[in-house]
Parts: C-alpha cells; sequence; structure tokens
C-alpha cells in the first residue's frame, strides 16, 4: 500500500495552493531561565497538520484508520517546513532514535509531531529585580513557503497547552501563556508568523531572606547608636561604619549575580536608600562630635584667658565700660559671698556670673579684676570657677546632643517606614499586574 501510496508521487509538488497548515504545541517542562544569556531552555512536543489527498488510502484500505512512520519515511513525502525561527539552538531529542512521529490518516491528513530541546530569547526586565517578570517567546514559521504556497494558523483557541503547572524552572513561576498570529514582511515575501508568549514572574521569597532583611538589620542596628551615651563617640562611630561596609559587601554580591545593565534595579534603590540612611546617622553624629570639640575649644580658651588674667601683677584701672558693669558684678560678688565662706561655693557662684561676663566685650577684665582686688583666695576661686564653667558647658552640650538624639530616634524610623510603604506598594503592584496579563 505504501508502494501504491508513493508511485507518481513528488515531494516538490505542493498538495494545493495554499496548503492550510495548522499548528499546535505542548510544553513539556522549562528548565532554566537564564538572566546572564537572556534565554530559557524548555523541552516541547510540536506538530504541524496539513492535508495531502494524495495520500489518502482508504481506498486501499477501507479498515485502516491511520499509519504511523518514523523520521525515515519523513524524506519521501512534502512537507511545510514549519520551523522554530527565533531559537539559539534547538534539536530533536533522540531516546536513542530522534522523536518524530508522522502519522497518515486515511483521508489524506498528516500529521508531523516532534518533539525538541530549544533555547529560546527572552526579555528580563531588570529594573524592577527581585520583583521583576520575563517575557519569553517562540515563534513558529514555515521556512521554505510564504503565504502564496502555505498558510499556517494554530489548530484551535487552545493549541499551547502546558503539561504540567511546576517546572524545573523553581526562581521562576509561569505567569500566563498567550498566542496570536500576524504577518511578517521579507523581500521575498510575506509569511505568516505564530507566536507563542510565556510570562514569568520571579520567586523573591530568597532575596527576601538574604539580601532585605540583612539590610533592615544594618538599618536597624544603625540606629542604636542613638540611644548609646554621648560620652561614647568611638563607639556609636564604629557601630555605624561597620554597619555601612557591611552594607557594601552585601551590595556588591548581590550586584555580581547580575549582568551589567545600563539602568538602576528596584533592588538598587533600596540599598542606596539604606546606605543614605546609614550615612545620615553618621553625619548625626558627625554633628554631635563637631558641637563637643567647640565646646572643649571654648572651655580651653576659657582657662587659658582665666589663668592668664589671674597671672597678671596688677590691674590697670577699669576702662568706661567698668561704670557699665561694675554694679551687676558687684551684686554677684556679694551674693556669692553672702550664701557661704567656702572657696569651693563662691568658685561654683562665680562660674555663673564668669560664664554671664564672658558674654559681655570686656566683661572679663571686669570680672576677674574685681576678684582679685578684693578676695585673698584668688588661686583656689580660679581653679573652681575654670572647673564649674567646663561642667557647665559639658551639661549643656550633653542636654542639646541627647535632645538631637531623641528627635533623630523618631524621625529616623518614622522616614524609612513612609519609603517602605511607597517602594513596596509599587513594586508589588507592578508584579502582580504583569501576573494577570492575558
Amino acid at each position: 500500500m505504501i508502494k501504491l501510496l508513493l508511485h507518481n508521487y513528488s515531494r516538490s509538488v505542493s498538495p494545493s495552493n495554499p496548503v492550510a497548515v495548522h499548528v499546535e504545541t505542548t510544553i513539556q517542562d522549562i528548565n532554566e531561565l537564564n538572566v546572564m544569556s537572556n534565554s530559557f531552555s524548555a523541552d516541547l512536543w510540536f506538530s504541524a497538520i496539513w492535508h495531502d489527498p494524495r495520500l489518502a488510502f482508504s481506498r486501499y484500505n477501507s479498515c485502516r484508520q491511520n499509519l504511523s512512520f518514523d523520521d525515515t519515511f519523513e524524506k519521501y513525502l512534502w512537507s511545510p517546513n514549519v520551523c522554530l525561527v527565533n531559537t539559539k539552538m534547538s534539536r530533536v531529542h533522540s531516546s536513542p532514535k530522534p522523536n518524530v512521529l508522522l502519522m497518515l490518516l486515511n483521508n489524506g491528513t498528516v500529521w508531523l509531531n516532534y518533539r525538541v530541546r530549544v533555547e529560546a530569547p527572552c526579555e528580563f526586565r531588570l529594573s524592577d529585580f527581585p520583583m521583576d517578570t520575563v517575557l519569553c517567546s517562540l515563534v513558529f514559521e514555515s521556512y521554505s513557503f510564504n503565504t502564496a504556497t502555505v498558510t499556517i494558523d494554530w489548530l484551535s483557541s487552545a493549541a499551547v497547552t502546558l503539561q504540567t503547572a511546576e517546572f524545573s524552572a523553581s526562581d521562576f513561576e509561569l505567569t500566563h501563556t498567550k498566542h496570536y498570529k500576524h504577518t511578517e514582511y521579507y523581500k521575498a515575501g510575506e509569511w505568516y508568523r505564530l507566536t507563542v508568549e510565556i510570562g514569568f514572574r520571579r520567586r523573591y521569597g530568597y532575596y527576601i531572606l538574604q539580601v532585605y532583611a540583612n539590610l533592615y538589620i544594618n538599618v536597624f542596628i544603625s540606629w542604636i547608636a542613638f540611644c548609646i551615651s554621648l560620652k561614647a563617640l568611638p563607639a556609636r562611630v564604629i557601630l555605624s561604619v561597620n554597619t555601612l561596609m557591611s552594607l557594601c559587601l552585601q551590595f556588591g554580591n548581590v550586584i555580581g549575580s547580575l549582568p551589567p545593565v545600563s539602568y538602576v534595579k528596584s533592588i538598587d534603590y533600596f540599598m542606596f536608600v539604606c546606605i543614605a540612611f546609614i550615612f545620615a546617622s553618621l553625619l548625626e553624629m558627625a554633628f554631635i562630635a563637631y558641637k563637643d570639640k567647640k565646646m572643649v575649644l571654648r572651655s580651653m580658651r576659657m582657662s587659658l584667658g582665666i589663668g592668664s588674667l589671674f597671672n597678671l601683677t596688677g590691674i590697670s584701672a577699669a576702662s568706661a565700660e567698668r561704670d557699665e558693669y561694675g554694679q551687676q558684678i558687684s551684686r554677684g560678688r556679694s551674693n556669692w559671698r553672702g550664701r557661704t565662706s567656702s572657696s569651693v561655693a563662691r568658685g561654683a557662684h562665680m562660674a555663673e556670673a564668669v560664664d554671664d561676663g564672658l558674654q559681655q566685650p570686656g566683661g572679663e577684665m571686669l570680672l576677674i579684676s574685681e576678684i582679685l582686688m578684693e578676695d585673698d583666695e584668688a588661686p583656689r576661686v580660679q581653679e573652681c570657677i575654670v572647673h564649674n564653667m567646663i561642667a557647665r558647658h559639658r551639661r549643656r552640650f550633653l542636654a542639646r546632643g541627647h535632645r538631637v538624639d531623641q528627635i533623630s530616634f523618631v524621625l529616623f524610623p518614622m522616614a524609612f517606614s513612609l519609603f517602605n510603604v511607597i517602594y513596596w506598594t509599587y513594586y508589588l503592584t507592578k508584579s502582580y499586574e504583569f501576573a494577570d496579563m492575558t
């Protein structure tokens, strides 16, 4: 019967003009999505079905419904040569023989089926990484015949099927598949194309645990510095610098696993903001340390100034400003003398007068001259004045620094929480909108 079918059969002549070819495909497994090569590999079956009345055999054997052949019989028949035109690599499985099925129905319908491994291109949208989505495509086309000879179309609305919803590519989950037909124009004419689009969404649970959780911990640790006493500024600086270095090291590990791209990714934004918050905590400490340094330098200048005035062998007559401040200083002196006979107490009270007097031009000369002229315990009072003045400035500095820490401890978490609400709402919404595509 085969000899009768092939008698006077020419494989170079098409059955009709044009030949209607229907295509269907079943995706068996998706093995890998490779971000470095922008591709995915998959195993699939695809079939090309057409009608060739020259191969109808019902007149020879009415009881036989179909005939099945292997790939060796294909070379004797006319074929539309439907192939995948956008793949980087494709091969027919051999296990051990080529996985090709050619079936002839008794009415002359030809069903040609292949099981192939393909590597096809994908569009990785890394701007949303790790909440990114991937769009891959498979394009079927009659490579040898244009629309004048072959018209290809999908077999039915369910021409693209999946053998299973769970695939080997565990880093991604399948979101949708879509197939359509369009016309491609070449210099040699028009060709019909059948395209399958496969959408994936990255499973970002790994990155939540391994990247984002560590970033959160580093930022939270940097806020602990606000609770450490201002007297331990070196410890605060070491804590913040260590968290900043840890963050930068982790950032390098993340970008090392991704291809270099010319745009900023979602995780880059998050990393930059975390670095900014830690750096801002360092700036807050630098501001406090700067104020502390100014306080120390001012206290040293006060100490040296008062000491030099006490060491003068004589005090010249007061200038015209002495008349202006004299009564104020006398009242301060009488107050601290009247309260206690102790030079320490007088030094503490005089420190207030000195501290207030130093705010006025020429005030320190007036104050010290009064002490030298009427106090026989000037050296001891000098020591007490210097000590109490430094202590008072230190207390003021600590109070102001503590207030800055309190404000920072509230504002930093509030600002970081606001950023997180905006960040996660935006990127998760984009991810789920892609998953809803049909």
